[in-house]
């Protein structure tokens, strides 16, 4: 049977440079100035840093059930982006493990790590969100 999980997601703008994304009392500072990266993470940055925390996730708990010990792992992300019109055209990665694990069972690892990831599964989806304007006087 399907389980339905409810996300919420709050991002509000703190100013014409700051956003801040709050989910679960948990705040990540955003960059919303175009052309600027100094207020924080931007958008196409904080699209990677999802990915790579799905992947993370994913090899910590798929990791410890199928018994590896997996000593250091972090992803390294090169994105294209187009200006006009703004869209990401590539995303290349790197899953960089540290671990005397067999390779076999480090790939395997791998596999199921992007297969039974939320967001590796959306983007591979292609899922179009759904807005709505409100306008509050």
């Amino acid at each position: 049977m399907e389980h339905l999980a409810n996300i919420q997601v709050k991002v509000t703008r703190q100013d014409t440079s700051h956003a801040v994304a709050e989910a679960r009392g948990h705040l990540l500072v955003l960059n919303v100035k175009k052309g600027s990266g100094e207020a924080g993470f931007t958008a196409a940055e904080t699209l990677m840093a999802a990915l790579g925390t799905c992947l993370l996730t994913n090899i910590n708990g798929i990791g410890e059930k199928m018994h590896l010990i997996i000593d250091e792992a972090r992803i390294e992300f090169d994105v294209m982006r187009s200006d006009e019109p703004p869209v990401i055209t590539g995303i290349t990665y790197r899953l960089i493990l540290k671990s005397n694990e067999p390779t076999e069972k480090l790939a395997e690892l791998f596999d199921l790590s992007k297969k039974w990831g939320t967001v590796t599964n959306t983007l591979i989806g292609g899922l179009t969100p759904q807005g709505e304007l409100v306008v509050e006087h």
